[in-house]
């Protein structure tokens, strides 16, 4: 629409107040000859260093997250009633096969036990005068058969006991740590009641859950890496369970660590000399896989926002913020599992006034 250019025939009051309405409508619009809204100024593209992924070369992995077990475990519990007369071990305590860990009062066991003994006495001795009586002609059957019936529940309630009072003493299953203690000198414990676990530490084993679409590359045997905090140990899955769990879409795996230490053995404060120590720490398990080699990037590209891991993705010219999954560091370089093909490029070093979609053009070198 072009803007209103007239004249009003003279006298007409009517014509001028129109005239007049108009122009300020036309005025207050803007409008003028050939005028066109324009838009801000965008953002000139920002200069950064674009890098292609290097391909590991090696076979693939995934990682996923492991706590650290012994092999063999015992949880301890109660199997008579009493109260804690002493705890001669402490948490974390070596401890060797048969050694005392907790006592429990045993007076009425010890009770039960001599009452038990004299009922047995004297079926003993009543069974022998009957058998006796029996062999001469003198005692019927049926007296026999009683007096062994009393003789043989005699010696039961004396082996039952017996037990009881041997229960009031719990006892190390096998050479370990002492790993949890739920009860207290003076503490009164019930049929049940966890008393406190034991591990064997000297064989370790790492517990995992592999997803769903990964199960098909496992097999027992298959060599893997444990790795916690920065220090690997080589091991082989030992145990994969026959059935996925409906909810995580996971199964689990045991893999059973190697007993020599990792890579890192010049390194006095190395955990893994401190393998006792390792029960219960979490870590990450990498597990080989088929498909194309891993892809490595610098860990300088990789933006950590609150535990998830971002890149910046060259897309025709602009730069796109992407999640990615990681997988191992080595050598300043981090492993990327998904979310970058080995055909993208990525900016090597993010500054922080890049934003996703903001034009990019490639640093000169």
């Amino acid at each position: 629409m072009s803007c209103l250019s007239g004249r009003v025939a003279p006298g007409s009051v009517v014509g001028i107040m129109g005239g007049v309405l108009l122009l300020g409508i036309f005025t207050l619009g803007g409008c003028s000859r050939g005028e066109k809204a324009t838009s801000p100024p965008s953002a000139p593209p920002l200069a950064v260093r674009v890098i292609s992924p290097e391909a590991s070369g090696n076979t693939r992995e995934i990682s996923v997250a492991g706590v650290v077990r012994g092999i063999h475990e015992a949880d301890l519990t109660a199997r008579v009633e009493g109260q804690v007369e002493r705890i001669p071990v402490h948490l974390g305590e070596k401890v060797a096969k048969g050694q005392i860990l907790i006592v429990l009062s045993g007076q009425t066991y010890a009770s039960h036990l001599s009452r038990a003994q004299a009922a047995l006495a004297y079926a003993r001795t009543n069974f022998a005068r009957i058998d006796h009586l029996f062999r001469d002609g003198s005692a019927s059957r049926s007296e026999w058969d009683r007096a062994k019936q009393a003789l043989d529940v005699a010696t039961a309630e004396e082996k039952g006991a017996s037990a009881q009072l041997s229960w009031t003493r719990v006892l190390a299953p096998f050479a370990g740590r002492v790993a949890h203690r739920a009860v207290h000198r003076g503490d009164v414990v019930h049929i049940g009641m966890p008393l406190l676990s034991v591990i064997d530490s000297s064989r370790l084993e790492v517990v995992a859950h592999i997803p769903d679409a990964n199960v098909g590359f496992l097999k027992i045997g298959l060599p893997v890496r444990f790795e916690v905090d920065g220090e690997e140990r080589s091991g082989r899955i030992r145990e994969i369970s026959p059935r996925s769990d409906p909810l995580t879409h996971t199964v689990t795996v045991k893999v059973l660590l190697d007993a020599a230490s990792g890579k890192s053995p010049e390194k006095k404060t190395s955990r893994f000399h401190g393998v006792d120590h390792l029960v219960g720490v979490y870590g990450k398990l990498y597990i080989p896989v088929s498909g194309n080699p891993g892809l490595f990037i610098p860990a300088g590209a990789v933006i950590d926002h609150e535990g998830l891991h971002e890149i910046f993705v060259v897309t025709n010219g602009h730069a796109e913020l992407r999640y990615v999954r990681t997988g191992r560091s080595e050598n300043g370089k981090v492993e990327v599992l998904s979310g970058l093909s080995a055909k993208e490029k990525i900016v090597a070093a993010p500054p922080s006034s890049l934003e996703d979609g903001r034009a990019i053009v490639e640093q000169a070198k």
